[in-house]
């Protein structure tokens, strides 16, 4: 090295300088690496976190994908979910954890999830949840198949009776799922639900 000039690295007084990596994300990551599959190591979501960020900065693949493992195993809300995705490219997580927050009810969701979410990805997901609610309605007030035609094998006072059997179903169960105030069926589970409901004959 030239003469007079300081290196990073050099000695305990010039420390390596690395670009977009603070000092206790390095901690982690080095501490995480001095300490592979030691069972008493106990990793928090910012030593996860920084171990994620650093390894992808620096392509290793197998503690990108054993970060990401371990960050499965916390109890993280969706809204956390989303906000580690954004910030360190966990692409497998968008679906779920935007499903989670989509039909929540909206008071369950906090301020510490707002601050995750950020405030547009938030509207975001109240108008989704105010058009799921809307169809959700919209579909519960009218009983679907009421003006298809009757089986040609089908007498008409059995359609009528047939009917009218369909809208007092309708009203009383899936109706009632439908517009629950706090448990509302989903509008992908409708089709399973009918199906798994008693014959009206029976």
């Amino acid at each position: 090295m030239p003469s007079g000039v300081e290196g990073d690295g050099e000695d305990s007084n010039h420390a390596i300088f690395l670009e977009g990596i603070s000092r206790e994300e390095f901690t982690h990551f080095v501490a995480w690496v001095y300490h592979v599959g030691s069972a008493a190591q106990h990793h928090t979501i910012p030593s996860l976190t920084a171990i994620l960020k650093i390894s992808r900065m620096w392509m290793i693949e197998n503690s990108i994908e054993w970060a990401i493992s371990n960050l499965k195993k916390l109890d993280l809300s969706p809204a956390h979910k989303l906000e580690l995705t954004h910030r360190h490219s966990i692409p497998e997580w968008i679906p779920h954890a935007t499903r989670a927050l989509v039909i929540s009810p909206l008071a369950a969701i906090s301020k510490d999830d707002v601050s995750w979410l950020g405030l547009r990805v938030y509207s975001i997901i109240a108008k989704a949840r105010e058009m799921i609610e809307c169809e959700q309605k919209t579909i519960a007030a009218v009983p679907p198949g009421l003006s298809l035609e009757p089986d040609p094998n089908c007498p008409a006072s059995q359609h009528q009776l047939c009917r009218e059997a369909w809208i007092c179903f309708w009203w009383h169960k899936v109706a009632r799922q439908l517009l629950h105030p706090t448990r509302p069926l989903p509008l992908d589970a409708v089709i399973d639900y009918i199906a798994s409901q008693p014959h009206p004959d029976n």
